[in-house]
């Protein structure tokens, strides 16, 4: 019996690069769909710019986007805070690539051509747990808001 216990143990799979590639495709789309509901509006017009992201960012086809969109729709639902998808952003992704990641939630932000004071709050606190300054935090916002006018 202890032996069957020692072989499902010594079995499991240790994280692939690939698994790990995917789960921070997760945390930062779960970021972009919290956004959205950040001012209680799930916008159409937001959903298709988080899709777009996912596209563009990652490389996905629509429909990998699109299922990549149900997966993160369902991790945020289960999620009991921000901090299960920052500790993966911080773990895997490099400076550059968590400030593309905040630009990211600016653009969703703005999708709608209004960024409500909880969607401002939300990139603030985001930003800061995934330890992007200030700075970068505003000129992350005046790029998007540059880029859109």
């Amino acid at each position: 019996m202890f032996d069957k216990l020692a072989q499902l143990f010594s079995a499991t799979k240790t994280p692939t690069e690939t698994d790990e590639k995917k789960l921070s495709q997760l945390a930062a789309t779960a970021l972009l769909i919290e956004l959205c509901r950040a001012d209680n509006n799930v916008d159409e017009v937001e959903i298709a710019e988080v899709i777009s992201i996912a596209q563009s960012t990652f490389g996905l086809s629509e429909q990998e986007a699109q299922v990549l969109l149900k997966e993160a729709e369902q991790k945020n639902n289960e999620a009991t805070s921000l901090f299960e998808f920052t500790e993966i952003i911080n773990s895997q992704f490099d400076k550059a690539a968590k400030y593309q990641l905040i630009k990211n939630i600016w653009q969703v932000a703005y999708a709608d051509k209004k960024i409500d004071q909880h969607e401002d709050h939300l990139i603030r606190k985001v930003a800061d747990l995934i330890y992007v300054g200030h700075g970068d935090f505003i000129r992350a916002k005046h790029e998007i808001l540059a880029e859109q006018e």
